[in-house]
């Protein structure tokens, strides 16, 4: 979830945009560039806030994120001991294929002599 003065920020920004977008279209002269630049910021910035606060005031942010505790903890459990057993086969295999590799190099030792 977006963060509500990011959300402000992120609409300010658009509104510079937008504003020297509408200001460079107009054949207007630099000084009412810059007002126009300003003014529809400012516009932007006030629809940011009115918005957000009117989020905050009427959406219930708890209820919309509360978590079933104990399904997670669960979930939890069982990858962790997925990830336990993989270790241990992993580990087994590992041990398996260096007693390998020690006999072949023990069998080309034999064989050399």
């Amino acid at each position: 979830m977006i963060r509500p003065e990011n959300f402000i920020y992120f609409l300010t920004v658009c509104g510079f945009f937008i504003g020297v977008i509408f200001s460079m279209v107009a054949p207007i002269e630099p000084a009412m560039v810059l007002w126009t630049t300003i003014s529809i910021t400012a516009v932007f910035y006030m629809i940011g806030l009115a918005s957000t606060s009117w989020f905050i005031k009427h959406i219930d942010i708890k209820a919309a994120y509360t978590l079933n505790r104990d399904y997670y903890e669960e979930q939890l459990d069982k990858a962790r001991d997925q990830i336990e057993k993989r270790e241990t086969y992993i580990r087994d295999s590992s041990r398996f294929i260096r007693q390998l590799e020690e006999e072949i190099l023990q069998k080309k030792d034999e064989d050399l002599l």
